[in-house]
């Protein structure tokens, strides 16, 4: 009897399979994001590279304003290694401002409008800005924000400063502007014409300049500033060229995500116009009113959350419309459940779609994407394969022991779009990044899975959603939440842990369920059903303790389901 040989994901690499090799061979361009930009756009610059509510910009307009904006930037006495504090949505001013502060060597300090006074204070702080730029709509809560900081100038811009004028001042008349703006304020076509006679030349291309830093709870929970740089935005455009079946110049692109995430600046809108799309931009996005703008814009490609395709199956607006033009509608930054991908396929396939929901999977600290599944190499229940450059592969938890394929273990990536670091914490950046005795530089995710034969990633859950019994064993919520999201009645699912009222210490796995607004089923006899199913499809040790329905999922301010807030709502009466 002879016994396999263990085969190691770092070394065999099985998903290369899948890629050609001039993609294999590809290496990163030694330039700055911006220059990437322009280098591939050079034979193109009457191409559409930005629609923002009906007005267009073309790639030779998107250049001129990046120059003018980085003059602009000089004129308010920006200089190479300065870090400004943006606090928007999406705009066309804020792409020109992160490509100019790119090309001038200055860093984005990318803050959520939606965070508290106090939340703003703390990132204006941490990075010590001298300069803030944020939306009109926020500029109380910014300008409160700044005191007591080292803010000397506030550039405020207004949404309506790239619309189409009927509609800028349409605007205008309903949403005035009634802040009382203090003395050291420059509104945007103010703070631009300051640059009229400023340099637009270029600082060189710097391997260690971070573009941005971008904010995250990261493994550890506490809050943190990824520093990402101009080779971690350009790998990420590199690596997805090798799927020339799929990405073709011209297409068109929505980005529904915000820019104060890596996903939304570095698959939303970097990515795009390095492959010549052209980029329609949705600032603050309405989810009921998704399925409209699929319908108005027919973009062959987006890059979402996975409630974003569970509420476009949902639309009674798209019931018997066509959607061939549909190509690859991502879903990364949160799982996707077997359920719920299995009720967006039907979805697609009934409506002409010719591939399934593409997935992916990452974190911002590498840039938000590693792995890929696009097109027909799919696998459900999978997300994807690693990209063409990057590597995967499942370790024992905390070391550097790799575990054979098949085996589940902490998923680790190694590649080109590893963070910098977190700004100004070196010992946290030791912990995620780690380099192993292969020389790889390593990112540990804290997320538990397995990469089969083929290379396909498979994710259980963080390391941290893990739920441990009171006996040891552990139960992974997605074991549970690819039976219940099969229920027919079920349109989501969360399973979070719940106190053990029985034992003095470990959880146990409690389930909320939202279900389909056309659903005639009673709660009760659902309950029964799905007591059933787990009985029969999961061990006795994964066994749900209770369900409760809810009315929606609360979630995050990117789009995620917000657990927390799941576990934080169970009482004692729930179970």
């Amino acid at each position: 009897m002879t016994t396999q040989n263990p085969v190691y994901a770092s070394q065999a690499k099985p998903w290369l399979k899948y890629y050609d090799q001039k993609f294999i061979d590809q290496t990163l361009p030694a330039l700055s994001a911006f220059e990437y930009v322009c280098q591939r756009s050079k034979n193109h610059l009457n191409d559409t590279a930005l629609e923002y509510y009906g007005r267009k910009f073309t790639y030779a307009d998107l250049i001129v304003n990046v120059k003018k904006t980085a003059a602009a930037l000089r004129g308010a006495g920006v200089k190479k290694g300065d870090i400004i504090t943006v606090v928007s949505i999406m705009t066309p001013e804020i792409i020109a401002l992160f490509y100019a502060a790119d090309m001038m060597g200055a860093t984005l300090n990318l803050v959520d409008p939606r965070y508290s006074v106090e939340g703003i204070r703390e990132y204006i702080e941490e990075v010590d800005s001298h300069l803030l730029v944020c939306l009109n709509v926020v500029y109380d809560r910014c300008s409160q924000a700044a005191r007591r900081t080292n803010v000397e100038k506030v550039i405020v811009l207004s949404p309506a400063d790239s619309l189409p004028p009927a509609m800028a001042l349409g605007y205008k008349l309903t949403t005035p502007d009634k802040n009382k703006y203090a003395s050291n304020v420059i509104r945007w076509k103010k703070f631009m014409a300051g640059g009229k006679d400023q340099s637009t030349a270029a600082e060189p291309y710097d391997p260690d300049h971070a573009c941005v830093v971008v904010h995250t709870g990261g493994t550890t929970g506490s809050p943190k500033g990824v520093m990402l740089t101009d080779d971690c935005f350009n790998g990420i455009a590199l690596q997805f060229q090798a799927y020339p079946k799929l990405f073709h110049r011209g297409q068109k692109l929505m980005n529904v995500m915000p820019p104060f995430i890596a996903y939304g600046f570095a698959c939303g809108i970097h990515l795009p116009l390095v492959l010549g799309f052209t980029v329609i931009i949705i600032p603050n996005l309405d989810p009921a009113k998704l399925g409209s703008l699929v319908l108005k814009h027919k973009p062959e490609h987006m890059f979402g959350v996975p409630t974003h395709y569970q509420q476009l199956a949902a639309d009674p607006k798209l019931r018997d419309k066509d959607l061939s033009f549909i190509i690859n509608y991502a879903a990364g930054g949160d799982s996707l459940s077997r359920g719920a991908e299995q009720t967006v396929n039907d979805f697609l396939a009934a409506h002409g779609a010719r591939y399934p929901i593409a997935k992916g999977y990452g974190m911002t600290e590498v840039s938000s994407a590693a792995t890929v599944a696009a097109g027909l190499d799919n696998k459900p229940g999978s997300v994807g394969i690693p990209m063409v450059n990057t590597v995967v592969a499942a370790f024992e938890p905390g070391t550097d022991q790799e575990l054979p394929i098949g085996q589940r273990g902490e998923l680790c990536i190694s590649g080109p779009c590893l963070m910098k670091g977190y700004y100004n914490k070196p010992e946290e950046t030791a912990i995620l990044l780690r380099r192993h005795p292969d020389g790889r530089v390593w990112a540990h995710t804290g997320d538990m899975g397995y990469l089969d034969e083929d290379g396909f990633v498979f994710l259980d859950s963080r390391i941290k959603r893990m739920i441990i019994r009171h006996d040891g064993f552990k139960v992974f919520p997605s074991m549970i939440e690819n039976v219940v999201s099969r229920h027919p009645a079920v349109h989501q699912c969360s399973v979070v842990g719940c106190a053990d009222k029985d034992h003095v210490q470990g959880r146990l796995p409690f389930v909320y369920i939202v279900l389909k607004a056309d659903t005639t089923a009673k709660k009760k006899q659902v309950i029964r059903e799905l007591e059933r199913m787990c009985a029969e499809e999961l061990p006795e040790y994964v066994q749900p303790v209770a369900y409760k329905f809810i009315p929606s999922m609360p979630m995050t301010p990117v789009g995620k389901v917000d657990y927390r807030q799941l576990e934080a709502d169970i009482s004692p009466r729930d179970y």
